[in-house]
C-alpha cells in the first residue's frame, strides 16, 4: 500500500509539474508576440510626425492617389484585396498605400496574421506603410483619421478601400474620368466604384436598388457608396471637421497614436 501511495503521489506531481511546464511555455509564447511586432515594425523607419493622435493623419510625401486600406483581423480578405491593388493601372501617374490595421477591443492585440500579410506584401506600383493603432480606434476613426487631403485642390485623390473588397484595374482610370467630368460641380462630394445597383436616401422605404442604365457608367445621386469611396478632398476636409465635433458624444473609441510605421 505504500508503495502505491508512493507512486500516486509520484504521479501526481509529474503530471502537476509537467502542466505547469506546459503552461509557461504558453504564457511566454503569448507574452512576447506582441513586443514582436511591435519590434518588427519599428525597425523599418520612424513614426511621421505628420500623423498626430485623434487627428486626421497628414503625409508629408506627394502623389496623385493615396489609397487607404482599413483592416482589422481578416488576412486572407486583405491578401485578396492586396493582390487586386497589384495589378492596379496608374496611367504614369504617383501613388501610395496606407495599410492600417486596428487592434481588438477585448485584448487590445493587433492580428498577427493580418500584420505579417500586410507587411509582407510588397507593391509594384509604389511605396507602401503598414500603421498599427496604439489601441482600438474603431472603424469609423479608421476612415476619419487615415487621410488628410493636402489642400482643396483635386490634386491627391484619396481612394478607402475595407479589406472585404477587390477591385478592378481600371479603377483608378475611371476615378480620374469622373474628377475631370464632374469634380468642379459644387453638389459633387465623391465617387464610388460600387456597381450600377446600390442602396439610396428616399423618404420611404423602398423594396428596389437605385438603377442606373446599364449602357451608363456614372450616374448622380444621393445615396451611401462606402465601398471604394474617393471623397472630394474639399467636402472630405470639410467632412472632418464636423466629424470632430459630432462623433465624441456618440462614439467614445477614439484614435491613439500610431504605435509604429514601416515603409516596404
Amino acid at each position: 500500500m505504500r508503495m502505491i501511495r508512493l507512486c500516486l503521489k509520484w504521479k501526481d506531481r509529474t503530471v502537476t509539474f509537467m502542466l505547469f511546464i506546459c503552461a509557461s511555455l504558453i504564457l511566454s509564447k503569448y507574452a512576447t508576440l506582441e513586443p514582436k511586432i511591435e519590434t518588427f515594425l519599428s525597425a523599418g523607419g520612424d513614426i511621421p510626425p505628420t500623423c498626430e493622435p485623434e487627428m486626421p493623419c497628414r503625409y508629408s510625401d506627394k502623389v496623385d492617389l493615396r489609397i487607404i486600406v482599413m483592416t482589422f483581423n481578416r488576412a486572407k480578405s486583405l491578401q485578396a484585396l492586396l493582390q487586386t491593388l497589384d495589378f492596379l493601372e496608374l496611367d504614369s501617374q504617383s501613388a501610395s498605400m496606407e495599410i492600417w490595421i486596428d487592434r481588438n477591443v477585448t485584448t487590445g492585440n493587433a492580428s498577427l496574421e493580418t500584420v505579417k500579410v500586410a507587411s509582407d506584401f510588397v507593391w509594384s506600383r509604389g511605396p507602401t506603410r503598414v500603421h498599427i493603432q496604439m489601441r482600438p480606434a474603431g472603424l469609423y476613426n479608421q476612415w476619419i483619421n487615415t487621410w488628410r487631403p493636402p489642400n482643396e485642390s483635386d490634386d491627391e485623390l484619396g481612394l478607402f478601400l475595407e479589406d472585404d473588397l477587390s477591385i478592378s484595374k481600371y479603377s483608378y482610370r475611371w476615378l480620374r474620368a469622373v474628377f475631370r467630368a464632374f469634380g468642379n460641380r459644387t453638389d459633387f462630394v465623391g465617387a464610388s466604384l460600387v456597381g450600377y445597383q446600390l442602396e439610396y436616401l428616399a423618404t420611404k422605404r423602398r423594396t428596389r436598388k437605385l438603377e442606373g442604365p446599364k449602357n451608363h457608367t456614372v450616374f448622380m445621386y444621393k445615396c451611401f457608396g462606402w465601398w471604394g469611396f474617393s471623397p472630394k478632398p474639399r467636402h472630405w476636409i470639410r467632412f472632418q471637421v464636423c466629424a470632430k465635433s459630432i462623433l465624441p458624444p456618440y462614439f467614445t473609441v477614439a484614435l491613439v497614436p500610431l504605435i509604429s510605421t514601416m515603409d516596404v
